[in-house]
């Protein structure tokens, strides 16, 4: 029945869809219902979803702390051009948990979260220009997606990358006001802060590099980055709209790193849309409606009644203990993915940190977007032929192939997918031997 749907929706939706992140050839499955960690669609396949919705879902599907809040709620109402006292305790819960966010404003997505951090380093600078990182995402809109895709043929050198759009809609202002930094280089990002610092209002960075691999930062990294924009007196904004799942804390927890905002969104709404930007104070307060010439933040669901409730219960019922069994459940499927490669004489390898994970095919070390885009490239159609031969089995990840556990999971789920991935191997083995030979390892 996906397929017949698939073919209606081509009717209504550009290419069938309406997200293009969640597409792939030759159709995307559609689903009916979900509970837990298993998805089931139209044609009655279960699935265990190891995407959550692209690490949005802590808990899972259904998860029943969020549907009776959300059930209470929306007899109450599901939005309000007003505040709700669940927005508010989530707000508490988050200033409580990030020491570096004393002041917060919630959004409606991720999206708008680093739009308004960056709209607030610009007031508080006067600076125009802002430095992300190569093959860094922050959102739906040019400057956020600037270099997303380091393509080998138009970067330029490592030391001083090439502003590169990701399609023919970017403007040429943003590409100039966008200056790209190489992840995980220290020495490089020192350089390029020192040498842009008179223009530069802000340095956006996510300490897990999302869309390009699950590749983690370096501490050093981030330390030269808090040092390096401190001392020039531009604003570090951390992008945890993914890695607040890492700990308690997020990543800049682990890290023991304090930013001057942070963006975070996805697991702080319980499923239902949502964002925030959150930090100092005195950065803060320029939002306030109270001071004169605010910057400006006016958006219909920012805050909703229906999200703040149902994200204070996903939130609220996330402790310590969960965390961990969570990052246990990822370093299992990690190691284990891992195993499955190395027994399949196929070169390859899961990144990631705590509960999140990637595939890459490749054996080699992978620092950053550089590594990721040419092991991709590499890889060629094998990333597909896996994403759908996992399907097949049962295990849902995002067609790049990344993975993330929720809290309903456990180990039988996790050794589930590795199994998978042990039989998906196996049955790709001959092509890779025809098409991608370099992929084997050689005894």
């Amino acid at each position: 029945m996906s397929a017949a749907i698939s073919d209606r929706a081509q009717s209504v939706f550009p290419g069938g869809d309406t997200r293009a992140s969640a597409h792939y050839e030759p159709y995307p499955l559609v689903m009916q219902t979900a509970s837990g960690c298993v998805l089931t669609d139209l044609d009655g396949h279960r699935l265990l979803d190891f995407m959550n919705n692209f690490t949005s879902l802590l808990h899972g599907h259904a998860y029943a702390p969020v549907v009776a809040a959300v059930q209470a709620q929306v007899a109450r109402g599901t939005a309000y051009a007003a505040p709700s006292i669940a927005q508010i305790e989530l707000g508490e819960l988050l200033i409580e948990r990030l020491p570096s966010v004393q002041r917060l404003r919630f959004t409606s997505s991720g999206t708008e979260a680093t739009q308004m951090a960056i709209r607030c380093a610009r007031a508080a600078t006067g600076r125009q220009k802002i430095m992300k990182m190569e093959g860094g995402y922050h959102g739906s809109y040019e400057l956020a997606e600037v270099s997303l895709v380091a393509d080998a043929a138009r970067r330029g050198e490592l030391a001083s990358p090439v502003s590169l759009p990701v399609d023919k809609s970017f403007p040429d202002s943003v590409l100039r006001d966008t200056v790209i930094c190489p992840y995980n280089q220290p020495a490089l990002a020192k350089a390029l802060i020192e040498r842009h610092a008179h223009e530069l209002a802000a340095v956006i960075v996510e300490p897990v590099l999302g869309s390009l691999g699950m590749v983690p930062a370096q501490s050093e990294f981030l330390r030269v980055l808090r040092e390096a924009t401190a001392r020039q007196d531009i604003v570090l904004i951390f992008d945890e709209v993914i890695t607040l799942r890492l700990g308690l804390g997020g990543a800049q927890g682990l890290h023991r790193i304090a930013p001057d905002l942070t963006c975070m969104g996805k697991i702080i709404g319980g499923g239902l849309p949502v964002g925030a930007v959150g930090g100092q104070q005195a950065l803060m307060d320029l939002f306030s409606p109270t001071q004169p010439n605010p910057v400006m933040h006016a958006s219909t669901f920012s805050g909703n009644a229906l999200s703040m409730a149902a994200g204070l219960a996903a939130m609220q019922a996330w402790d310590a203990d969960i965390l961990a069994r969570m990052n246990d459940l990822g370093q299992r499927l990690r190691d284990g993915f891992d195993q499955a490669f190395q027994q399949a004489g196929i070169r390859g390898r899961a990144l990631g940190q705590g509960s999140l994970c990637n595939i890459h095919f490749t054996d080699a070390a992978v620092n950053d977007a550089r590594d990721a885009i040419d092991g991709m490239q590499r890889a060629g159609l094998a990333v597909r032929l896996l994403h759908l031969s996992m399907l097949r089995r049962g295990v849902m990840s995002a067609s790049r192939l990344m993975f993330c556990v929720s809290s309903v999971m456990s180990e039988e789920h996790v050794d589930h997918a590795v199994t998978a991935l042990h039989e998906s191997l196996t049955e790709l083995r001959p092509f890779i031997e025809q098409e991608r030979p370099a992929l084997l390892v050689r005894a």
